[in-house]
């Protein structure tokens, strides 16, 4: 059985960094929080758009999503800096739930923003050096929760990366862990395959539902989905339909039985593989299954993307030669001998299986070394 060492959380989870969060409560605090970040080594900043003028559901999801990644276990201890605290306090509150402390800075109650950076710089300071009497522990795989994406795809993708990011999910799995298979929209094509993995007839339905969802609403605003997907840099990767596109983006989540279908900041409650009923947009997917509790994001990609996420490390892997000569800085794991060496798909599904308990164990990604980390939550209606 494989182990890799984490940190331990009172809630009993695992974390694979110990971060503490500078977490902004809405864009118009966002500057507050990059200060806090530059001045205390061992943070990380968390700053969304949007947040003031939001109503209803689309405030209620701003909200879940900012407490969810406070909540990740990635998460040591957040800082939540504000203008005004009532909107802090609710996603301060979901954070303190899940056992970390937490502390709202807001300039109604500081007096302003240099006051608000002077209060919040003293807090994420204590919080670093209680973080960092922190010893990590051998824990089994089952006690990983994994995220799949891609982005960027072409036929290589489908052929070799993403069929490679499935052997590992399958590995997972079979370890009693959890996968998080996510782009509802990139599954347009596939349902079927989807559909017969699912554990009961009910849930293949609800998938299927869920697709069907976003077509008739694209149909709705007179938007042709098999005009705009495969997008341009699809196209020029060598796919020619959605439903190519959407065989390929599938084969990330493995072969394993599919055990439930949750919605935006639902509770992963299944050993085994769930999906994820989010957008497919990289910053906006990376956010939701960073929120809803996955500590690894593994990101298979084409033509290349190097977008990363702030709490939860994303691992950049690629089966395509020409985008290791062209974008091979923002490129983690390489396996693209299986295309120019003869390199077996199965070993290149061991290879990134090993890599990615490296990153378990704390070895940084280059998205994390660089610097090239977003937050963004996904939007459900118009601000008033």
């Amino acid at each position: 059985m494989k182990t890799f060492y984490a940190y331990a959380r009172a809630n009993g989870s695992y974390g694979i960094r110990n971060h503490v969060a500078v977490i902004s409560a809405m864009d118009n605090s966002n500057f507050i929080a990059r200060r806090v970040a530059a001045c205390v080594t061992g943070t990380v900043e968390v700053c969304p758009c949007f947040g003031r003028g939001e109503v209803g559901a689309d405030l209620e999801q701003h909200i879940a999503t900012l407490g969810g990644l406070g909540a990740n276990p990635n998460v040591f201890a957040a800082v939540v800096v504000t203008m005004e605290p009532v909107i802090a306090g609710r996603i301060a509150d979901i954070i303190r739930d899940s056992g970390k402390e937490v502390v709202v800075c807001s300039c109604d109650e500081c007096g302003g923003t240099i006051n608000t950076t002077c209060r919040a710089v003293r807090y994420a300071k204590e919080f670093v050096i209680k973080a960092s009497e922190q010893k990590r522990v051998e824990v089994p795989i089952s006690e990983l929760m994994l995220g799949v994406e891609c982005g960027g795809s072409d036929s290589v993708s489908g052929l070799i990366s993403n069929p490679a990011t499935g052997m590992v999910a399958d590995k997972v799995v079979d370890e009693g862990g959890r996968v998080v298979l996510s782009e509802t929209t990139e599954w347009m094509g596939a349902e079927e395959s989807l559909r017969t993995r699912a554990v009961t007839p009910e849930l293949g339905q609800r998938i299927v539902d869920a697709i069907k969802w976003y077509e008739d609403y694209i149909i709705s605003i007179g938007v042709d989905i098999k005009g705009t997907n495969p997008a341009p840099d699809n196209i020029k990767g060598g796919l020619s339909t959605i439903e190519e596109k959407a065989l390929g983006a599938v084969e990330k989540g493995g072969t394993r039985p599919i055990q439930d279908l949750i919605t935006y900041n639902g509770k992963v409650s299944h050993r085994g593989l769930t999906l994820l009923d989010a957008s497919p947009g990289g910053v906006e997917n990376t956010t939701s299954l960073t929120s809803i509790g996955c500590q690894l994001i593994i990101f298979s990609t084409g033509k290349g993307n190097p977008i990363g996420n702030p709490i939860t490390p994303t691992i950049k892997v690629t089966g395509n030669a020409r985008t290791m000569d062209s974008y091979g800085d923002n490129i983690d794991v390489d396996i693209s001998a299986v295309m120019t060496e003869g390199m077996e798909l199965s070993e290149a599904g061991d290879l990134l299986y090993e890599r990615m308990l490296e990153y378990c164990n704390g070895k940084l990604t280059t998205a994390e070394v660089l610097g090239d980390t977003e937050v963004a939550v996904t939007r459900l209606g118009y601000t008033v």
